[in-house]
């Protein structure tokens, strides 16, 4: 009897020592936001089964959005309230979480052109020179080029007059962006190169 009994407590101190050293291991090792919830701590989670997601890249430099995800929330979401999402998606990395009613909508923001824009060109004028700028019209970070063989003085006034406006682009009404777009804005290099073919009676 008391070898029977001494048995049940060995079970039940090996049953306690697993259940003590799995929490320790998930609260200490495991990524936080699949730690365990203490019951004062629950709450009712974000992300359901029923819940839908959409995950997108945004890119700060021409504002575009691009949806790379459109479905059923995934199985590492279900269950995860507002507080783990932030810890799994931090806002200092880039992330934005957002719901739009039983949707939750995962963004990462992006420094830099989307890939279209990637391959805009458009024109302006650079310390006294005609300037050939990646992306679109707005966006003058990346300089490519300046066509230095080409005297600026020499292109016709309406032309000229558009590249100096180019420089207050955003400030312009959308009919103004609008005329500079068809004329100073290429949607890649090759559009960008027939015009300046046309140019060679304004090379210096």
């Amino acid at each position: 009897m008391i070898k029977k009994l001494l048995g049940m407590i060995v079970a039940v101190m090996i049953v306690v020592f697993v259940a003590i050293a799995v929490y320790f291991t998930l609260n200490t090792v495991a990524n936080p936001a699949m730690k365990p919830v203490l019951t004062a701590d629950r709450v009712e989670p974000l992300v359901k089964p029923t819940t839908s997601l959409r995950r997108e890249n945004k890119y700060n430099a021409c504002g575009d959005v691009e949806v790379y995800y459109r479905g059923p929330a995934t199985e590492d979401l279900i269950g995860l309230d507002e507080k783990r999402l932030q810890m799994k998606y931090p806002r200092q990395d880039g992330w934005a979480i957002t719901v739009h009613s039983d949707e939750l909508v995962i963004t990462r923001q992006i420094d830099g052109l989307c890939g279209m824009h990637n391959e805009y060109r458009h024109l302006g004028i650079h310390e006294g020179y005609l300037a050939v700028y990646q992306g679109p019209l707005g966006y003058d970070d990346i300089l490519l080029r300046l066509e230095t063989s080409i005297d600026v003085n020499l292109l016709p006034e309406p032309f000229l007059e558009k590249l100096h406006r180019a420089d207050a682009f955003e400030v312009l009404s959308p009919d103004e962006k609008l005329d500079l777009q068809n004329t100073l804005e290429f949607t890649d290099e090759q559009s960008l190169n027939v015009l300046l073919e046309n140019f060679d009676e304004y090379r210096g």
